[in-house]
């Protein structure tokens, strides 16, 4: 199995950090591996909402469904996505630190399923290089982010 866990900065409120983080069709924006997403149901973002994510592995293009499996707004959703041949996990923590900050934590883990699981120190090597420029992405998306809030702020 292969997992990476960061921390990540967002200089907007946790409720704007976990509404942005929850809708994973933002992925789109700063992960670079993903080519489009889509939401697979109506309503709000709560458990049991689905997206649809185009993963980008080399010439191949594969759709990943992720479906949320825990939601306690505005502090922690989980996502799931799961096929014959792979599982993957993105848990996704909004905390205040003690300065008032906020903080991204992402706890990402995927693996391979059946026969396959013996390709899994291979696919950890790759899953952690992917997943360092994704969370690259990601710091520079909250920090957009916070730009865009403190530019309407002051309006």
């Amino acid at each position: 199995m292969a997992r990476i866990v960061e921390h990540v900065p967002a200089p907007v409120d946790p409720a704007t950090a976990f509404a942005y983080l929850a809708d994973f069709t933002n992925t789109v924006a700063w992960d670079p591996q993903i080519d489009t997403g889509r939401r697979l149901d109506d309503g709000p973002i709560a458990l049991g909402s689905a997206f649809e994510v185009d993963f980008r592995m080399g010439a191949r293009t594969i759709p990943l469904t992720y479906t949320i499996t825990e939601f306690a707004a505005p502090t922690r959703v989980v996502l799931e996505t799961r096929g014959w041949w792979y599982r993957g996990r993105d848990a996704v923590s909004v905390t205040t630190l003690p300065d008032g900050a906020t903080q991204v934590t992402w706890d990402a883990t995927f693996a391979l399923r059946g026969p396959l699981r013996l390709l899994d120190p291979l696919l950890a090597v790759g899953f952690r290089r992917i997943a360092t420029e994704a969370v690259a992405g990601l710091a520079e998306a909250l920090a957009a982010l916070g730009g865009a809030s403190q530019g309407e702020a002051g309006r």
